[in-house]
């Protein structure tokens, strides 16, 4: 029973998916009064199998129903005639294209942005808290050092209506969102946070993870770098003395091949990681009590059958559709539909997979993270669609990912989603600020499929055999990053 209910579930979500929304023709771009650039774009969508000319000469019509073109604008006054067979719908555009140089007037200028004022605030860490490089930002938020564990003291030398300046260590500062600290005293200018020891440390095989174990007087933030071949983990320990003169490392370590420590300042300890391999599985840093803690996960036998993917299918929900094209397809429909079938792609060759969401429903992307950090995953793959540009060019795939790390993942995908005919290499990125991206706890990449607003791309990305083709390119690139894992299992000796 259950899995028959599964099954029509399943079944309902590709209906929707795939449902074209009917409709008389619709210009949805390029419907203006004044123009000041020529070649104009037009795009509009009518019903699919429909014939389209714009001032007699017929326009390719997609299989959604999207048309689109660039139209030649003349000085002055130009006449676009736009008709649909059958039905004979007509929409007439006057469109005058303006020469003199002039623009649209430009936007009230965004006030400044807040500046640093004078603050001396004890601060301590909450749940979910992070370090930013900068006061900037964007859509996306600001550029992320790393994230912090909870209960770390820290002091605001400066603020902006969102951060607080922190000072790390006498040299060092960095910012941290207001919403995840909470102020702890006064402004009385003797908050400085003093300088702690640091003691032992003890590196063990802790079944599962390998373990390096440093105590502390107190919490003290850090800021982690991952470094690849070869590969280590290197935390900086701000405000932290070195009085560590003893270090155990027990023999049976399985993801470590040796740790040290030295100092890049009087008041920063510098804790480094060597790696047995050059390819690694994830790692956390957190406080156990005052003991700082690096736990470095064990590599599994790099084959499907032996991982555990999560798999994010981005959007949902009522409030969020994502990009939805000239036809009015939704982008959480498409990413649910390929996530369904990457599961079930993934599951014939033995790994287990689990969703974020197997339905039309709202998740944040914190939930996300966080569950699937509990399902302990070995690896995820969000799956999203891309939207904005010129709509007749801009397009094709792209991978994302956070950390270096994990570019391997991201490049191996990519590779293989461009041998599809017709699909456009939209790049791979990198340090990019999403949030599923950002756990050190597994490899992770955001697949951008293709995109919403290309009319090229909207046809294919709706089309239910094209997004099967499409995730099983995605299953081989992960094959190929589980083959480059198994050649690179490289021992270092250091």
């Amino acid at each position: 029973m259950f899995s028959f209910i599964l099954t029509l579930t399943t079944l309902l979500s590709a209906i929707s998916a795939y449902a074209q929304p009917a409709g008389k023709l619709k210009i949805v771009r390029g419907d203006t009064d004044t123009a000041y650039t020529s070649p104009h774009i037009l795009v509009g969508v009518t019903a699919p199998g429909n014939t389209v000319t714009l001032n007699g000469e017929k326009v390719h019509v997609y299989t959604t129903g999207s048309f689109g073109k660039e139209i030649p604008l003349t000085p002055g006054n130009n006449e676009i005639i736009i008709r649909t067979f059958p039905g004979n719908d007509v929409s007439v555009l006057h469109i005058f294209y303006d020469t003199s140089g002039k623009r649209v007037p430009a936007l009230p200028a965004q006030a400044a942005r807040p500046g640093i004022t004078p603050a001396d605030l004890p601060l301590l860490t909450t749940e979910g808290a992070y370090l930013n490089y900068g006061n900037g930002t964007d859509r996306l938020g600001g550029a992320k050092i790393n994230f912090l564990d909870k209960g770390i003291r820290l002091q605001a030398i400066g603020e902006t209506e969102s951060l607080y300046q922190v000072r790390l260590s006498d040299n060092r500062y960095a910012f941290i969102p207001k919403a995840l600290v909470e102020v702890t005293g006064n402004t009385a200018g003797t908050n400085v946070v003093p300088a702690t020891l640091s003691g032992s440390w003890s590196v063990s095989n802790a079944g599962g993870y390998d373990r390096v174990k440093i105590s502390l007087d107190e919490k003290r933030p850090y800021i982690i770098q991952h470094e690849v071949n070869p590969g280590k983990i290197v935390v900086d320990l701000f405000g932290v003395h070195c009085n560590s003169n003893w270090i155990t490392q027990y023999l049976n370590l399985e993801s470590i091949e040796n740790v040290d420590v030295s100092g890049t300042d009087s008041d920063v300890m510098r804790v480094t990681v060597n790696l047995r391999h050059q390819t690694y599985w994830g790692y956390r840093v957190k406080y156990e009590g005052n003991a700082l803690v690096i736990d470095v996960k064990h590599a599994p036998q790099p084959a499907l059958k032996n991982l555990t993917i999560g798999v994010d299918a981005g959007h949902g929900g009522a409030g969020g559709n994502g990009a939805v094209s000239a036809a009015g397809y939704k982008e959480k429909d498409q990413n649910l539909a390929m996530a369904l079938i990457l599961k079930e792609l993934l599951e014939k060759k033995g790994a287990t997979v689990f969703l974020s969401r197997d339905g039309d429903y709202e998740k944040n992307n914190q939930l996300r993270v966080k569950e699937f950090k509990e399902k302990n995953i070995d690896l995820l793959i969000s799956i999203h669609c891309n939207a904005g540009g010129n709509p007749l060019k801009t397009g094709g795939a792209s991978t994302y990912y956070h950390h270096i790390e994990h570019r391997e993942l991201a490049r191996h995908i990519l590779a293989r989603v461009l041998e599809l005919k017709g699909v456009q290499n939209f790049g791979l990125v990198g340090n990019f600020n999403f949030t599923l991206n950002s756990p050190t706890d597994f490899p992770s990449v955001l697949v951008e499929t293709l995109f919403m607003s290309n009319l090229w791309d909207e046809e294919h990305i709706t089309d239910p055999v094209f997004q099967r083709k499409m995730m099983r390119q995605v299953v081989k690139g992960v094959e190929d990053y589980l083959k480059y894992c198994r050649q690179s299992r490289i021992r270092y000796r250091y």
